[in-house]
């Protein structure tokens, strides 16, 4: 499922998500990123997205314990950091 209302905010170490309709933010250390193959993958130390959600804010989402963010490297178009 794709979620529109959650904004990812990637930051010097960091990654801020924060979603419409919920008090808190949520925040994760980035424990490393790759480039692959033309794509960006970045790895959080926790889960920041719901079973059923599988992109967020232009990235890719998947994982059961941490958070792999992935999207295509290139120009970003509505992507806030």
């Amino acid at each position: 499922m794709k979620t529109d209302d959650c904004r990812i905010a990637i930051g010097d170490g960091l990654a801020t998500i924060k979603c419409r309709g919920t008090r808190g933010t949520t925040v994760a250390r980035i424990l490393g990123t790759v480039e692959a193959d033309g794509m960006e993958v970045i790895c959080l130390d926790r889960l920041v997205h719901g079973i059923f959600e599988s992109e967020l804010d232009g990235w890719q989402v998947a994982g059961a314990v941490t958070t792999l963010l992935s999207r295509p490297i290139g120009p970003r178009h509505g992507v806030h950091h």
